[in-house]
């Protein structure tokens, strides 16, 4: 367990102060218990589960992912995870403060808009045949009556 504790800070990229700081322990005792000079207590093993969102099972026995995935939605978290700017989180909140009427009719028009796009020319080609063998197969040469020829 205490080389997994020492996995757990070098995952999270936290030094042995800062990490023992966050469950009130200092660096020293940080680096006794991943040492193993200490024997990790059921209350750190607790708080650093808890503190971490770090996966008890794997903390104690190795099974497992190394941290628990939040059973909620986080949007701060969500826009940390993917660099979103300032004003991109503003257009998403000004846009859960709509109205629900007028959310339908944005998604709607949206829906709309993206399925006209799907359609333009550049789409329309790749339904057109690629040999020429392909094109009379689809539409086959029609015969002509007139038999004069000039």
């Amino acid at each position: 367990m205490n080389e997994r504790l020492r996995l757990l800070r070098d995952e999270l990229n936290l030094s042995r102060a800062a990490f023992g700081q966050r469950i009130g322990v200092s660096g020293d005792v940080v680096n006794n218990l991943e040492r193993g000079r200490v024997e990790i207590k059921e209350h750190i093993i607790k708080l650093i589960c808890t503190e971490f969102s770090a996966n008890e099972e794997w903390l104690r026995t190795g099974d497992g992912p190394i941290f628990v995935e939040p059973d909620t939605f986080s949007l701060d978290l969500f826009v940390e995870k993917h660099g979103m700017t300032g004003f991109e989180l503003d257009v998403i909140k000004a846009y859960f403060e709509l109205d629900p009427e007028i959310r339908k009719a944005v998604v709607s028009h949206f829906k709309n808009r993206l399925a006209a796009r799907s359609k333009e020319p550049e789409d329309l080609r790749a339904d057109c045949p690629s040999t020429p063998e392909e094109l009379e197969r689809q539409f086959p040469p029609v015969e002509s009556s007139n038999s004069e020829v000039g």
